[in-house]
C-alpha cells in the first residue's frame, strides 16, 4: 500500500465515521486514525514512536520517547477540535487546533523546539 492508498483509506474511515455518528458525536478514533497518518507522514524520527491507544473508550495518540520508553504527550479529539497535552509542561507546551494540516505542522514544529530541551535535561 503507497502513502496515498492509506490516506485515501483513513479519508473514507473518516467519512463513513461521520455519515453514522451516533447521538454521541464523532468516532474520534476515525478521526485520530486520520490524523495519525498525516503525522507519521510528517514527523519521521528514529526518537519518536506514535500510538494509538484506547483508555476506556478515550482514543488517544501518544507520542513515546523511544530512547527513554516514556510517553511525551497525547494527542485526542475533543469537539472538532485535536488537543495535544503533556504532563511534561516544563518541556511541552499543550495547544488545540480544529484542522488537522495545522495541527500536525504545530506539532512538528513544537516537538522540534522543545525535545532538544528534554532530551539534554532527562538525558
Amino acid at each position: 500500500m503507497t502513502f496515498d492508498d492509506d490516506v485515501d483509506s483513513a479519508r473514507e474511515r473518516l467519512r463513513s465515521a461521520l455519515a453514522d455518528q451516533s447521538a454521541k458525536g464523532v468516532d474520534t478514533g476515525a478521526l485520530l486514525e486520520a490524523l495519525m497518518g498525516k503525522i507519521k507522514a510528517k514527523i519521521v524520527s528514529r526518537r519518536l514512536a506514535f500510538q494509538m491507544t484506547d483508555d476506556e473508550g478515550d482514543a488517544a495518540i501518544d507520542i513515546v520517547h523511544i530512547p527513554t520508553d516514556e510517553v511525551l504527550g497525547f494527542v485526542y479529539a475533543e469537539d472538532g477540535e485535536y488537543v495535544f497535552e503533556s504532563n511534561l509542561e516544563d518541556y511541552f507546551e499543550d495547544f488545540v487546533d480544529d484542522d488537522s494540516d495545522s495541527f500536525t505542522l504545530r506539532l512538528y514544529e513544537t516537538l522540534r523546539a522543545d525535545l532538544p530541551k528534554y532530551e539534554v535535561e532527562v538525558g
